[in-house]
């Protein structure tokens, strides 16, 4: 019986579309799921006997031997809804939503990663905690509804989201992005309608984005103009980004593998300044 590769993914992940392109040259069986597209087949699961079937238009695939999952999309609604969903699709989303969730049942696959690990990891003071916990410097940081600068050691201090943020406004799109800001930003009606992480501000960082897939680790420095960036390089354009391979010390390289092992994860990304 053949072996299956199953990818959760989402139709606008066009990274998707280069695996599937190299499992298509090495001749691997997939399953490919977009989970905008699921109510497009008819699927059914038998999670007694871990049977998987998928039938649409141009697949009809029954299997119980998934080899690996990679759960590309692992949370639906991240981002606040430009406009109102009604009923019957809120119901679709939350029960589609507990449908791949329930593909756990598929546990002796190799998964990248395990949602439920995944959903732990997803958790930025989780992410921070683990980090010092092992070795690794961290700024320090304040979660709070307040004006939680005021127990940082510095009046510079950058705030970020607690989660990432999409908000969509009829055609328009919103991020946020980590930014600098000073006590005058703030007031306590203000800060009190949601909770923000204030972090000390570093001075002359080099962005360093870490990616670890097993035990093999990648790391690459982010510049511009062959230049640190002082800002978050997010709010550049891509024309004006550069990737520079880089080697890591031994210590950081394997700080790097037990925290993603730590979190319970066979693929992870990290970023460092």
């Amino acid at each position: 019986m053949k072996n299956y590769v199953l990818i959760l993914s989402s139709m606008y992940d066009f990274s998707t579309d280069l695996v599937v392109q190299r499992l298509e040259n090495n001749g691997d069986n997939f399953i490919w799921l977009n989970k905008e597209q699921l109510s497009d087949y008819e699927i059914f699961l038998d999670p007694i006997n871990t049977i998987l079937r998928v039938k649409g238009e141009y697949v009809d695939v029954e299997t119980s031997n998934v080899k690996s999952v990679w759960f590309r999309q692992p949370v639906f609604l991240r981002n606040t809804p430009g406009r109102s969903i009604d009923i019957n699709e809120q119901l679709s989303l939350s029960q589609w939503n507990a449908f791949l969730r329930g593909l756990m049942v598929f546990d002796k696959a190799y998964w990248m990663n395990w949602p439920q690990a995944t959903y732990a990891a997803e958790s930025k003071p989780y992410q921070l905690m683990i980090a010092k916990k092992i070795g690794f410097c961290v700024p320090q940081t304040i979660i709070s509804n307040s004006l939680g600068f005021e127990k940082l050691p510095s009046t510079k201090f950058i705030i970020k989201s607690m989660d990432t943020v999409l908000l969509k406004e009829n055609d328009d799109c919103y991020f946020t992005y980590t930014s600098k800001a000073n006590p005058a930003d703030f007031t306590l009606d203000k800060t009190k309608q949601a909770p923000i992480t204030f972090q000390e501000y570093i001075e002359d960082k080099l962005d360093i984005r870490v990616t670890i897939v097993g035990s093999k680790v990648y790391a690459v420095a982010i510049k511009s103009n062959g230049n640190a960036i002082s800002d978050d390089w997010r709010t550049l354009k891509k024309e004006d980004l550069e990737y520079v391979d880089i080697e890591l010390p031994v210590r950081i390289k394997k700080l790097c593998i037990e925290y993603v092992k730590l979190l319970g994860l066979n693929y992870g990304a990290i970023d460092f300044i």
